[in-house]
Formats: C-alpha cells, sequence, structure tokens
C-alpha cells in the first residue's frame, strides 16, 4: 500500500510504502513537514525500515536527518546529488523559506544508471534519469512509480534550479516512456 503524506511548509510528497502485511514501510522524498510524516507513520502503526529520495532538493530531503535519528534507518540516494543535498539550506534561502533543516549523509549511493536492490521485502529498481537534477532518479516498486519532479500531474520538472538541464530533462521523459 501506498500512502501519500502533503508537506505542508513547501508543496512537496512525501510517500510511506509498506509491505503486504502493513507492518514495515520505507519512506520516500520525506520532505520538510517531519512531524506530519511522524505522525502518519505512527497512525498507521508502520516501522520505517530505509529512507529514499529521488533527488536531493531540500523538499525531498528535508525530514531525512529526523527520521534517520529517529528510527536508526538508512538514507538511500544517488551520488549525483549528494552535493545538491549538502547543499539543501543554501537553496532553501534562495527559495526564500524561512527554514533550515541538518543534512544527512546518505548511508548508500546508487551508482549506475539502473540498478536493482532488495530493501527487506521490497524489491526496487532504481533509473537515474537526470535533467531536473543530475542524481533525479526514478524509484519502481511493483507497479508504482516515484519520480520525484522528473514530472508533475499536468507538466514536466521545470523549475530553473541551478544544475537543471531541460534539455536532459527532455530525453529522460523520452526514454521514461519508452521504458515504461
Amino acid at each position: 500500500m501506498v500512502y501519500l503524506v502533503r508537506n505542508k511548509l513547501f508543496s512537496s510528497n512525501t510517500y510511506l510504502v509498506s509491505d503486504v502485511d502493513e507492518k514495515f514501510c520505507l519512506v520516500i522524498d520525506p520532505g520538510l513537514d517531519e512531524s506530519a510524516i511522524d505522525n502518519k507513520i505512527q497512525e498507521l502503526n508502520l516501522s520505517p525500515i530505509a529512507i529514499l529520495s529521488t533527488h536531493g532538493h531540500f523538499d525531498h530531503v528535508g525530514g531525512v536527518s529526523f527520521l534517520k535519528e529517529k528510527y536508526l534507518i538508512p538514507f538511500y540516494m544517488h551520488e549525483a546529488d549528494v552535493k545538491i543535498s549538502k547543499s539543501a539550506n543554501f537553496y532553501l534561502k534562495i527559495a526564500g523559506v524561512n527554514h533550515k533543516i541538518k543534512t544527512a549523509d546518505p548511508d548508500f549511493l546508487f551508482h549506475d544508471y539502473y540498478e536493482k536492490i532488495t530493501i527487506g521485502n521490497f524489491d526496487l529498481e532504481i533509473y537515474n534519469f537526470s535533467g531536473h537534477s543530475n542524481g533525479s532518479s526514478v524509484i519502481k516498486y511493483k507497479n508504482n512509480l516515484f519520480t520525484g519532479d522528473i514530472i508533475y500531474k499536468d507538466s514536466l520538472g521545470f523549475n530553473n534550479f541551478p544544475g537543471e538541464d531541460k534539455n536532459k530533462l527532455r530525453e529522460s521523459v523520452i526514454k521514461m516512456f519508452e521504458i515504461f
């Protein structure tokens, strides 16, 4: 089951992906609203086993440190976005968001264009589709695709963030539609 948590401080989505027994979960893209994310975990009586980020922008890694420390769980992301995630407070300031986060070091890094990993009972496929950021990734779990900011409900992920490459993003989206 996939549960959505809407972050209020800066509009983004966090996903809790639970296993068949509704016991354990993965936290994907923990945004800036740590209390809403943690409240949903508690409400559903889930035990997080890992955190994954589709990319390193502040609205997708803002809650990582809090969750890592509270649940003693590892953090996964693509190596190409480590620098961006470490600059999260700088980007918060640029975006005019009056908030500061504690940045977290990833415990596991994705290195390739495509990787298959297993975390607990979760078999995942990770695809690196650069463009929104160099390390933008799609996380595939069963019939679910977590695309971060590569595509939105009504458009592609163009934001004019530093490091964004619109041509690469277009190529990545085309490749996504070919694969999925």
